[in-house]
């Protein structure tokens, strides 16, 4: 891939809000689920299935749409917008209904899967090699932006419906941006995209055990992140404003230690050590659940704020280090096919642990957070493979 001479800002802007979007229609429904259940008493595996179907529609699809987007991103664009707001419109038609509420989030989640792919790819196209690291921490801030935002309008608000509706709003200004950008290219006022070089079969093989690293820290921390108000407000007894909060906690801790890790990986930080490092004190959190109430609590929450920060980034800068260079939407679309197993095992797979279902395994909270942090240290065994392999090449 040709190399970029200046950074293209708005364009690396736009790919992190793409994804901020995306992830904003993801995470709007964590903050007010204890809320959404009482009006609409779904049972604990549909409500996990909420956010697991969001993966398991971009399973079999991420790895197609990454070779789609590098060669059709305006279209790609153009649905991901429409999409989200067909899903938005069915869920606020039927949210009584399972099969429409499960339908709705699917059309999102496709929606999710192009952004998950685009917004990494058009950021880091448009970044020029020094830049790239710094540009990846911002690419995995979306999330953490996303949630943010879904967090504080659920404050703001406390009506699933306006966080459903804020949504449909922001498709519109979201859909000129892309639009501008676009033009831009066809007149000539911004270079094209070059077109990128797909991966070779050994890159393939560290691509697919980097999207098991993500399958495996994905699936752990939106176990986390889907389950967290619940046991707030259930196991702490924390009011509904707490809880929403308490929730914000390590989300913002994230937010701050994406860039900083983007910071310090341009000026030398070793990618791998630090992935290790970080998935290590997020188990370390997760073993250490039945200690943290009170202070020792906030103390955890800061902890695994700070790992789950690192981890992501390191995790959207591993498809550049594979491929020397910056990664194409085909590099991103197997490493996200991994993350979407993750995304869609994890939620469902903390609800059968702690015992919501007949068949369930009831392991208690505490239970299930041992569980969930051996799945957490064998992330880190997945990242020192990889290592071993890239220092191998």
């Amino acid at each position: 891939m040709a190399t970029r001479e200046s950074t293209h800002w708005s364009r690396v802007a736009f790919g992190v809000s793409l994804g901020a979007y995306a992830a904003y229609q993801q995470f709007k429904l964590p903050p007010i689920l204890p809320d959404f259940l009482a009006r609409y008493p779904h049972s604990p595996v549909v409500a996990a299935g909420f956010m697991s179907v969001y993966a398991l529609v971009g399973l079999g699809a991420s790895a197609a749409l990454g070779r789609k987007l590098d060669r059709h991103m305006g279209i790609g664009v153009a649905a991901l917008i429409g999409l989200t707001v067909t899903g938005i419109t069915l869920a606020l038609a039927a949210p009584q209904s399972a099969p429409a509420m499960l339908l709705s989030r699917a059309i999102e989640g496709l929606a999710f899967a192009i952004a998950a792919i685009a917004g990494p790819a058009i950021a880091a196209a448009a970044a020029k090699p020094r830049d790239l690291p710094v540009v990846t921490g911002l690419i995995a801030a979306w999330i953490p932006l996303g949630q943010i935002g879904a967090a504080l309008a659920a404050l703001a608000f406390r009506d699933w419906h306006w966080l459903w509706i804020i949504g449909l709003l922001l498709g519109l200004p979201l859909g000129l941006w892309a639009w501008f950008l676009l033009r831009e290219s066809r007149v000539g006022r911004a270079a094209p995209r070059p077109a990128p070089r797909h991966p070779d079969r050994a890159q393939h093989r560290r691509l697919m055990l980097a999207g098991g690293i993500f399958l495996l820290w994905s699936g752990q921390y939106f176990a986390f992140m889907t389950w967290l108000t619940q046991y707030l407000t259930s196991v702490l007894a924390l009011g509904a404003a707490a809880s929403v909060l308490a929730y914000l906690l390590p989300v913002v801790v994230l937010l701050a230690f994406n860039l900083l890790t983007g910071w310090a990986l341009r000026h030398g930080l070793k990618l791998i050590p630090a992935l290790i490092a970080a998935l290590i004190s997020q188990a370390l959190v997760w073993f250490a659940q039945p200690w943290l109430f009170g202070i020792p609590g906030i103390v955890g929450l800061v902890v695994y704020g700070i790992g789950a920060g690192v981890t992501p980034t390191c995790l959207f800068q591993l498809p550049h280090a594979i491929a020397r260079g910056a990664a194409g939407a085909s590099s991103f679309g197997i490493v996200m096919t991994g993350r979407n197993i993750g995304v869609f095992i994890g939620p469902l797979l903390l609800a059968f642990l702690i015992g919501a279902e007949r068949y369930a395994l009831h392991l208690s909270w505490t239970g299930a957070a041992q569980a969930i942090a051996c799945l957490t240290l064998a992330a880190a065994v997945v990242a020192a493979i990889l290592g071993r392999s890239l220092k191998a090449n």
